[in-house]
């Protein structure tokens, strides 16, 4: 879902999800959303809001690049195992050398990387193969690629997109 009812958001929330769940269907216990940047506050709150309901989070953050046009401009993990949720800010796109699914890398330093499962977010040790600038850079590509084809690559009815999610 994505907070507003911004055509670029749409369709980047929609292929990141593509991107990183190939032909899967999201199912309960897993929600990708989209936004502005979220502060401390925002990441209180849907940390909270992702633990009472038990579900982990991809929170995707729009804003705009340096030319001032639309931009993903990060990704924060929320994974809720039992009473705590694990928030992993400053997240990346990296999609390996010939691989059709992506997954999600987190800030450089943090360990391992975050694979999506139609219900769950896994945490997966060490970083994946290949090197990770040039993964983050086919992922870019990649994400580019599909925004520039437009919403017809899209199959509008594996997606439920609600504008000004609560």
């Amino acid at each position: 879902m994505t907070m507003t009812n911004d055509a670029f958001e749409t369709a980047c929330t929609k292929a990141v999800a593509r991107l990183l769940l190939g032909n899967r269907k999201l199912k309960e216990g897993i929600v990708l959303t989209g936004g502005n940047r979220l502060d401390l506050d925002g990441k209180v709150r849907l940390a909270r809001q992702a633990r009472a309901s038990d579900t982990d989070v991809l929170h995707l953050e729009y804003g705009t690049d340096d030319d001032g046009r639309p931009a993903l401009t990060g990704m924060i993990v929320f994974m809720v195992r039992g009473d705590i949720c694990h928030i992993q800010t400053q997240c990346r796109l990296f999609l390996a050398k010939g691989g059709t699914r992506g997954v999600v890398l987190p800030q450089p330093g943090a360990r391992g990387h975050y694979r999506l499962a139609p219900d769950e977010i896994l945490h997966i040790d060490g970083k994946p193969t290949g090197d990770v600038t040039d993964g983050m850079a086919r992922a870019d590509a990649w994400l580019a690629r599909q925004l520039a084809l437009g919403s017809d690559t899209v199959d509008d009815g594996r997606y439920q997109v609600w504008s000004q999610a609560a």
